[in-house]
């Protein structure tokens, strides 16, 4: 249930209600409420997601174990961060143009796919410039995932008209929002396949892991939800990979919060 008043917004969302500014409300931004919620996944099940959808333990071994995470009230932004949003944001602070972009100028017919190419500096530098701020992790499993523990935004099964992965067979980024089947519980788009997602949390094991990972610690952040050239494993809700904050790739974006 909404209702709005004033120059204010109440969305309530189950018990929890929470007030925005309407121009918060209305900026291509999701609520996801204040709450628990269940991030991770257990050994047992891995083995159950390898028999439904492949791939191997190793995969998904940074994952474990399963767990109760928090996080405060937040809004998302419903898409990943276009070529034309951040063309805006360089004419307007002088950024230097992602690498694909020849001459400085979107590649053609991409202006509303996802900026790639970009570093985790760059992605904060763009939160920063528009109000807002990358997410962290939790943050970023509980809007994908919400608090039913699924594996996909949308549910338990995987299909091609969810999602821009490698079974989709575009080979390329497609313009966000292509895919409305594929909303998470709280209506952000494109939370698995299209690009990988830049957090603010640093590749850690969780609490309670037993995993050894030599990757771990401080010099590599988490980005999440798989791209247009990776396995349908790498889209699960709970999947993590990571990157060095320098690191520009073709598969790479971000989305902000606030």
């Amino acid at each position: 249930m909404k209702k709005r008043f004033g120059l204010k917004g109440l969305v309530c969302l189950g018990a929890v209600c929470m007030i925005f500014s309407l121009a918060e409300a209305e900026d291509n931004m999701v609520q996801v409420p204040a709450g628990e919620f269940t991030m991770g996944i257990s050994k047992d099940k891995i083995q159950f997601v390898i028999k439904k959808i492949g791939g191997q333990e190793k995969y998904l071994d940074p994952c474990i174990p399963e767990h109760k995470a928090k996080t405060d009230a937040f809004l998302i932004d419903k898409y990943e961060v276009t070529n034309q949003d951040y063309k805006k944001f360089m004419d307007a602070v002088g950024h230097v143009a992602p690498e694909d972009w020849e001459g400085g100028k979107i590649p053609s017919g991409k202006e509303k796919h996802p900026v790639v190419f970009v570093s985790w500096h760059d992605a904060g530098a763009y939160c920063k410039w528009a109000g807002k701020r990358l997410p962290t992790e939790a943050e970023w499993e509980k809007a994908a995932r919400g608090t039913d523990g699924r594996l996909f935004p949308w549910g338990n099964k995987m299909g091609r008209k969810q999602a821009n992965t490698r079974k989709s067979r575009k080979n390329t980024t497609v313009a966000v929002g292509s895919y409305p089947k594929g909303a998470s519980p709280y209506g952000a788009l494109d939370m698995a396949g299209n690009v990988w997602e830049w957090t603010t949390s640093f590749y850690k094991p969780y609490a309670g892991s037993t995993v050894e990972n030599g990757f771990f610690g401080e010099e590599r952040y988490v980005v999440r939800g798989g791209s247009w050239d990776d396995e349908v494993y790498d889209s699960l809700t709970l999947s993590r990979a990571k990157f060095t904050p320098v690191t520009t790739f073709e598969h790479v974006g971000f989305r902000c919060v606030k």
